[in-house]
């Protein structure tokens, strides 16, 4: 069975987007956490077929790790409220690619990515070393239950890179994972907390890598590349330049 965890914050329209894309399927388990107050989302999930709590939390990590406790199944994915399954193919395909390869411990995929400057963007995962960031993207990534028995749960003092840090104990292990490259299987949502405070999320994902040891020279370069291209950005909009960020992400992101 697959858990897909999703967690929400008053913001009970997105939840609904995010939910109405999750296939009602015999090995589909959807599990909601609720850390907010809004009193539509507490009555809708009373009466929707998932597994469910309505309570505060300590940030999303927390919110993620009490998922991960109320889930059952085999196999977790993370689809935050919001975020849409635009292939519930893809589902099956990962569930049969884990259930016949018992060394891969997570498979993921291509997103379509809304971003702020309001272009939707065919993102590949990078795939590079661990200081230019995430290697893999975190809402199509289905893992092993198993890994967060040997690794452990998210970190709940982490704010932005509670994922990064958890790719990074799971490169550690040597884990081994599947790259399907067979178009976008998320839309995902580009007003998350770790896009918005990107600057904090690249600072924090440094401290990741000092904290577990793992600040080599390829990732402390990996690292420099990617603050610079983070720098650059911002210069381009601290001078009015967002057609010319918008078309260059357009050029560099299509199918």
């Amino acid at each position: 069975m697959i858990s897909i965890i999703t967690i929400t914050f008053n913001n009970f329209e997105q939840l609904k987007q995010t939910l109405d894309s999750i296939p009602k399927l015999d090995f589909i388990e959807s599990v909601v956490i609720n850390g907010g107050d809004c009193p539509k989302t507490k009555k809708f999930l009373e009466d929707y077929p998932c597994k469910s709590i309505s309570e505060k939390d300590e940030g999303i990590s927390d919110a993620f790790n009490k998922g991960i406790k109320l889930s059952s199944g085999d196999y977790i994915m993370f689809l935050n409220s919001g975020d849409v399954l635009i292939s519930p193919d893809y589902l099956f395909k990962a569930k049969s690619i884990l259930d016949n390869n018992k060394d891969i411990v997570f498979v993921h995929s291509n997103i379509i990515f809304s971003d702020q400057l309001g272009a939707e963007l065919f993102m590949k995962p990078l795939m590079k070393n661990l200081g230019r960031g995430m290697p893999y993207l975190h809402q199509t990534m289905i893992v092993r239950r198993k890994v967060f028995d040997e690794v452990g749960l998210f970190k709940k003092e982490l704010k932005y890179a509670m994922d990064f840090d958890l790719v990074v104990r799971m490169e550690k292990k040597n884990y081994k994972g599947f790259y399907l490259n067979e178009g976008a299987v998320v839309k995902m949502d580009g007003s998350g907390v770790s896009i918005v405070k990107e600057k904090d999320s690249i600072l924090e994902c440094f401290k990741v890598l000092k904290d577990e040891k793992y600040l080599t020279f390829r990732n402390l370069v990996g690292f420099i590349i990617r603050f610079l291209k983070f720098l650059g950005r911002k210069t381009l909009l601290s001078i009015k330049g967002d057609r010319i960020l918008k078309f260059i992400k357009l050029s560099k992101y299509k199918p």
